[in-house]
C-alpha cells in the first residue's frame, strides 16, 4: 500500500513538474513553429518572385542593342527639344518643304491630383510649327511623320493658300518623354 502512495505521490510530482516547467515550453515550440510556417510561406513567395524577376530580366536582356535604340528614340527618357526640331528639319527638306518657325514649348506644371497621387509615366510637350509647300508635299510629309519613330500627335491643322500652288500649313502637335 504504501508503494502504491509512493507511486502516486511521484505520478503527481511528475505532473506538476510537467505543468510547471514543460507546458509553457511547449506553448513557446508551437509558438515558434507557426512562425516557421509563416517564414516557409514568405520565403516560397520570395522564390516565386525571384523566378518572376529572372524570367522579366531574361526577356529585357534578350531585346536587341537596335530595338533598344528604337524604343528610347519612340518615348526618349529625357526631353531633347533640339533632336525633335533637326528630326522634324530633315523631314520637311526630305519632301522640298519650307519649315517656316517650330515652338517647343516647355511642358506644362504637374497639377496635383485632388484625391491621392496621380502617377503619370510620360510628359507631354506641346510643339506648334508652320510649314509651307504643296499640298501632294505636305501629305507625303504627314506620311514619314507618322513612320517616324518619334512619337508625335497632331493635334490640329489649319492652312492658308499662298501663291499659284503653295500653302503654309500651320501644325500643332504634342510628343512625349518618359518621366522618370
Amino acid at each position: 500500500m504504501a508503494r502504491s502512495i509512493i507511486s502516486l505521490f511521484f505520478l503527481g510530482v511528475a505532473i506538476a513538474v510537467f505543468f510547471a516547467w514543460s507546458k509553457p515550453n511547449f506553448e513557446a515550440v508551437k509558438s515558434l513553429r507557426e512562425q516557421q510556417t509563416a517564414f516557409d510561406s514568405v520565403l516560397a513567395s520570395s522564390k516565386q518572385l525571384q523566378k518572376t524577376r529572372d524570367g522579366i530580366l531574361s526577356q529585357y536582356n534578350s531585346i536587341t542593342q537596335n530595338d533598344l535604340e528604337r524604343l528610347n528614340k519612340l518615348l526618349p527618357s529625357r526631353m531633347k527639344a533640339i533632336k525633335i526640331v533637326i528630326e522634324l528639319e530633315n523631314i520637311t527638306r526630305k519632301h522640298n518643304l519650307l519649315l517656316k518657325n517650330i515652338d517647343v514649348q516647355k511642358p506644362a506644371e504637374k497639377q496635383k491630383a485632388v484625391f491621392g497621387e496621380e502617377k503619370k509615366y510620360f510628359d507631354e510637350i506641346p510643339i506648334t510649327m508652320s510649314v509651307f509647300g504643296r499640298y501632294d508635299l505636305f501629305t507625303s510629309f504627314l506620311k514619314d511623320l507618322e513612320k517616324s519613330l518619334s512619337l508625335i500627335d497632331i493635334n490640329n491643322l489649319s492652312f492658308s493658300a499662298g501663291k499659284s500652288d503653295s500653302y503654309e500649313f500651320n501644325i500643332s502637335a504634342s510628343t512625349y518623354w518618359k518621366n522618370q
